[in-house]
């Protein structure tokens, strides 16, 4: 990151782009609350592996800042007298992606010469989960979790963006319609190098092989 961070914000980052993580991995495996997926094999080891590899590493701060921090946002979504319900991490979610994670993501591919896949697939599963959203008949914008409407808000463009889309659409489609979209991002994500092709590849994944798959395949070698 080009600025420096405090403790404050970094901790705020950290936390914001495991909830991005979480959210759509969540949602899309039929989980509830924010400590079920701590607890989930499969997002677990995930979002460790984002942690460590994709996240802390591109944040410019060192690890001794880091780590405290870090295990204090995990003991806290792991505790189980604070049950946060992951539809509560809905609102506003494609711009906290956009605002906290999406620097993250550039700033891998600006060091690394190549994309995090990691936080590649967390994008992928953004999209995966909000193609579709649908206007309720009273205005309210939802999307299907476990067969029913889950209401959310987020800012007006966005939502008509998404709702134009279907998560079973071609992955070149879908990703080429999202990454363009400047409603969505205030910029063209087509231009960062290699990601178009990368996203369509996991929404590839998330279609054929199924969210554990495709989860798993993003960080196993």
């Amino acid at each position: 990151m080009e600025r420096p961070i405090d403790n404050q914000s970094a901790r705020d980052i950290l936390q914001g782009c495991l909830q991005s993580l979480i959210l759509p991995a969540g949602i899309m495996a039929g989980l509830d609350t924010v400590r079920d997926c701590m607890k989930d094999e499969t997002i677990r080891p995930f979002l460790g592996h984002a942690l460590l590899h994709e996240i802390m590493p591109s944040m410019g701060l060192n690890k001794e800042t880091l780590d405290p921090l870090v295990i204090e946002i995990c003991n806290e979504m792991e505790n189980p007298t604070v049950i946060q319900p992951l539809s509560l991490l809905l609102n506003n979610a494609i711009r906290a992606w956009a605002a906290q994670t999406l620097p993250l993501l550039k700033a891998y591919l600006d060091r690394e010469d190549e994309l995090p896949p990691c936080l590649c697939m967390s994008l992928a599963m953004l999209i995966m989960l909000f193609a579709g959203t649908r206007r309720e008949q009273d205005g309210d914008y939802a999307i299907l979790k476990n067969g029913e409407p889950c209401r959310f808000t987020e800012d007006e463009d966005v939502l008509f963006s998404f709702s134009r889309l279907s998560c079973d659409m071609p992955a070149e489609s879908l990703a080429y319609a999202v990454l363009s979209d400047r409603a969505i991002w205030e910029e063209n994500l087509r231009e960062l190098p290699g990601l178009e092709d990368k996203i369509a590849s996991d929404l590839r994944d998330l279609q054929l092989l199924g969210l554990e798959e495709a989860i798993n395949k993003t960080w196993k070698k």
